[in-house]
Parts: C-alpha cells; sequence; structure tokens
C-alpha cells in the first residue's frame, strides 16, 4: 500500500519555502534596491516607498511569524502521528498560510516578473518553492479531509482575501520599529495625513 505524506510532512516543507523565499528577497533586494522605484513607477504610486531597513524589517516578520506558527502546527502534526488529537486552530491556520503562500508567489511575484520583463526579488523561490508547496499543501488537505470541506473552503478564501491586509500590517508595524529605532517621525506623513496636515497648518504653529 502506498503511504501517503503526512500533514507534518507539508507543513514543514511549507514552513521551509516561506523562510527560504523570503531570504532570497533580503539578498536580492540589497543587490537591486533600485527595485523598489521600478515597481513605485509602475503602478503610479503617490506614498514615499518605504526605506530598505523598513523593507527588511517587513520580510523578516514575514518570515517570523508564519514560521513560528507552522513549527507549532508541525509539532502538533507529529503529535498526531503519535495518536494525540489535532489542533483545528492549527491546521485551519496552516491552509490558510498555504493559501496566502501560493497567492503571494502569483501576486505580486509572477505578475511583476512578467510586468517587468525579468526578475524580480523572491521569484525564483515563488516559482520553484511556495507556488508548488502551497498548492500540494492545500491539494493534500483537500484530499486527506483535514478539515471538514466548507471549513477548507473558509481557510482557504481567508488565506487569499487577507493577504493584502496581513503585507500591509507587516509594512506599517515594521515601519513603526524603524522609526522608533532611528527617531525619524518625518516618514510618518505619509501614512498618518492627520499628524502631517497638524504639522502644516498655520493654525498648529508646528511647522
Amino acid at each position: 500500500m502506498r503511504r501517503v505524506p503526512s500533514r507534518a510532512l507539508y507543513t514543514r516543507w511549507l514552513l521551509i519555502a516561506i523562510v527560504l523565499h523570503n531570504c532570497e528577497e533580503v539578498f536580492a533586494l540589497a543587490r537591486m534596491p533600485e527595485m523598489l522605484g521600478h515597481v513605485h513607477d509602475l503602478f503610479g504610486l503617490t506614498v514615499t516607498m518605504p526605506s530598505m531597513n523598513t523593507v527588511r524589517a517587513g520580510l523578516a516578520a514575514f518570515a517570523l511569524v508564519p514560521a513560528l506558527i507552522l513549527w507549532r502546527a508541525w509539532s502538533d502534526a507529529k503529535a498526531v502521528e503519535q495518536d494525540a488529537a489535532p489542533s483545528p486552530r492549527l491546521v485551519f491556520v496552516t491552509c490558510m498560510i498555504a493559501a496566502m503562500t501560493a497567492t503571494n508567489a502569483v501576486a505580486p511575484h509572477l505578475i511583476l516578473g512578467v510586468m517587468l520583463g525579468g526578475y524580480v526579488p523572491g521569484l525564483i523561490t515563488a516559482i520553484a518553492l511556495t507556488l508548488p508547496v502551497g498548492v500540494l499543501t492545500l491539494g493534500a488537505a483537500w484530499r486527506d479531509s483535514w478539515l471538514a470541506p466548507r471549513t477548507m473552503l473558509a481557510a482557504t478564501a481567508l488565506g487569499i482575501v487577507l493577504l493584502p491586509l496581513v503585507l500591509t500590517g507587516f509594512w506599517a508595524a515594521a515601519e513603526l520599529v524603524d522609526a522608533a529605532r532611528t527617531g525619524n517621525v518625518a516618514g510618518f506623513a505619509v501614512s498618518h495625513p492627520v499628524e502631517a496636515f497638524a504639522r502644516g497648518h498655520p493654525r498648529f504653529g508646528i511647522n
């Protein structure tokens, strides 16, 4: 009888894929800092792009947080192999992260690669790791009924829908940490328009 790969195996590979993907992004951006400007111009963004320190901090958070969750999920999956009861919450979050990871590989990485006509940071691991591992994990979850069908649909949909919010949250947190570390609050004018207005309005006298 053919042995079916376990949830622990897929969870471990998902963790590895995410960490390696973010490592590629960090190292590639260090060699291609102009890529941030290209993305800014491509989409005609009116906001100031984050600093390289902010980007690095955001990428570190985007790797560390899911890695810690998946490490816990992997431990849970290994315990299940020893006849322990699975944690539905950890299974749900694993599927949500898998959907988020696969979606992130397509948008922005594959789409940006096509639009810019070449390599973008994270593209190699997006194609070779995060997209296939994310899709295979979701496929295994459906095939082996890790969750009830409706719950599985909810986890997949949440992973896709929440990706922009999660990315924005990590960038905002990274910007806050970077500003606090450097003592530079000038960048807050973009993300905090109320404070920016107060600083520039003559009524407040704090130009």
